[in-house]
């Protein structure tokens, strides 16, 4: 298991984190878990309820909805929230594509971050926003055809 400061250095790293400041990324690394799964192996159950957040550190998990691939995520991208923010059940099963360590967050700990610590609200925020236009362009895409 990796220390505080080993924490801070892994979030320091990834882009989602860039700007943030030493205290926010101290407050973020003392509510993480540094988790590690094999390939194959279901991090998150469609239908279960959202017990927490992951951190992509290294490796790809795929989003996986009714037996189908809908999106690969990498290294410093965000899965599990919605969950956690809204409360509903998990919308999608999160599968190791390959591989791959995550800093975990647990939903009481996000819950209270989300207020707290401006850095971590800011990530979500650009995440969820880059995903709403993600989604927007697929949209678009298949009604243009």
């Amino acid at each position: 298991m990796r220390n505080r400061d080993e924490k801070i250095d892994l979030l320091r790293e990834l882009p989602l984190f860039a700007g943030a400041h030493r205290r926010e990324l101290r407050e973020l690394a003392a509510t993480t878990d540094l988790v590690s799964a094999d390939a194959g192996r279901v991090l998150c159950r469609a239908g279960q309820r959202a017990l927490a957040t992951y951190i992509v550190v290294d490796g790809v998990v795929d989003v996986v909805v009714q037996g189908d691939a809908v999106t690969s995520l990498r290294r410093g991208q965000i899965v599990g929230e919605l969950g956690v923010i809204d409360g509903e059940p998990r919308s999608a099963d999160v599968v190791a594509a390959t591989d791959v360590t995550l800093l975990a967050i647990h939903e009481a700990a996000l819950r209270g971050l989300i207020e707290t610590n401006h850095a971590l609200r800011t990530a979500l925020l650009h995440h969820l926003a880059a995903r709403v236009r993600t989604m927007n362009l697929e949209v678009a895409l298949r009604t243009a055809v």
